[in-house]
């Protein structure tokens, strides 16, 4: 097997992980692989761990140049689906049927962008409608902003300077200044002359697609840098994300890690949910309320990617906003709704898998805003689904303004 990405998958909600393995297939040899615990192999008092390859059970035992993996609640609400952007051959988008099978909808969804060459990808909500969507970029082709609409069907939203075609390697979705709006970091190889990064802010827009706008990327160009892997996490715990570049594979460099030089007073919230055993939970989805921008939602991704690995932690900027609520959901459907003080905020807060009955720890007040926030973000996607001149009437449908 030629392996090229790998990622965490809670497959059955068990909070038990298998891993998914990406190959790089010659012909018919390196099928794409899930490796887990065989538990009635296994004795694991006595240190004997056994593992199998359950891919064709699972049904992702598919033969392509495989590149990057993201895994997530993409088309539901808590089950860990599993997207691959793969090179010479169409991507995969395997819909978790719940039973520990997978079925891949690729085709239908509209994300099988079967000619280009993926690498680096990541999962996001770009637009503010609760939908997980997906940013990845093509080897020397089109980079690619999926948005998900309320048919599981993906729309490429990339303007012209964002989709420019790139010797690619890492893709990053992050908050990177803790203003509200998410930003797109395209890590690069130089192998052929110049190769510089470069950061798009994605910002969300009522009724509309996101703005798109290139910003300047400052010393993480590196327009020399042979990119390979590149990650981020708040190293020095200040809220603000750092960005850590790998580079290799055609010539010997060092790491880089970059600090972000705007955003400081912006306030931010960092969640980190736990399985029932603990560990991080990777597939785990936390949606966040603000008092003035809405809900906001991170993907606690098992993949993140080509050649690296995004810590799994759900890291919120709120500008000068104030977090009221946050929402945990489980790959197993287990969800957890608590409420937030102002002095919660520029915290890191640990969230414990819930045991039956705990689901909720919200005052009545913050139920009511709960609701008035559901409410509020279900107009705006009707209001996205009227179209520009139409309105959303008393009765819920679209309605010729004025």
């Amino acid at each position: 097997m030629a392996g090229r990405s790998v990622a965490c998958v809670d497959r059955k909600g068990t909070g038990r992980y298998s891993i998914y393995v990406a190959n790089y297939a010659s012909g018919n040899v390196g099928p794409h692989a899930l490796i887990e615990m065989d538990e009635a192999a296994s004795d694991v008092e006595k240190g004997v761990i056994a593992l199998s390859n359950v891919a064709l059970q699972a049904n992702v035992n598919k033969y392509t140049g495989g590149r990057g993996v993201v895994v997530g609640p993409i088309l539901s609400d808590a089950r860990s689906d599993i997207f691959c952007d793969n090179e010479n051959g169409p991507n995969f988008l395997f819909q978790n049927k719940g039973d520990g099978t997978f079925k891949d909808v690729a085709a239908e969804a509209g994300v099988e962008d079967r000619y280009e060459h993926g690498r680096g990808v990541a999962l996001a909500d770009f637009n503010g409608d609760g939908k997980t969507d997906i940013v990845y970029g093509n080897w020397n082709g089109p980079h690619r902003l999926y948005l998900q609409d309320s048919q599981q069907r993906f729309k490429d939203v990339a303007t012209q300077a964002f989709a420019t075609p790139s010797p690619i390697r890492t893709v990053i979705a992050a908050d990177f200044d803790n203003d509200l709006q998410l930003e797109v970091f395209f890590n690069n190889i130089a192998y052929r002359g110049n190769a510089p990064n470069r950061i798009f802010r994605v910002s969300r827009k009522q009724n509309s697609d996101p703005d798109v706008t290139e910003l300047d990327v400052g010393d993480a160009s590196e327009p020399q840098g042979r990119g390979t892997g590149a990650t981020v996490t708040d190293f020095d715990g200040d809220g603000l994300l750092d960005l850590f570049v790998a580079h290799g594979e055609s010539a010997s460099q060092p790491i880089s890690v970059f600090k972000v030089n705007q955003g400081s007073s912006n306030k931010w919230l960092r969640v980190v949910p736990r399985t029932r055993f603990g560990a991080f939970a990777r597939g785990a989805k936390v949606v966040m309320f603000t008092k003035h921008s809405g809900a906001h939602t991170r993907i606690i991704d098992g993949g993140s990617g080509y050649l690296c690995e995004m810590e799994p932690v759900a890291h919120f900027g709120l500008g000068t906003d104030d977090a009221t609520i946050i929402e945990v959901y489980w790959p197993d459907g287990r969800s957890f709704v608590r409420s937030l003080e102002s002095a919660e905020m520029n915290t890191v807060i640990e969230i414990a898998y819930p045991n039956e009955g705990e689901e909720s720890a919200l005052t009545s007040d913050a139920q009511v805003r709960v609701h008035a926030n559901e409410e509020e973000e279900s107009m705006h996607s009707l209001h996205r689904q009227c179209g520009e001149g139409f309105t959303v009437n008393t009765k819920g449908r679209c309605a010729v303004t004025g």
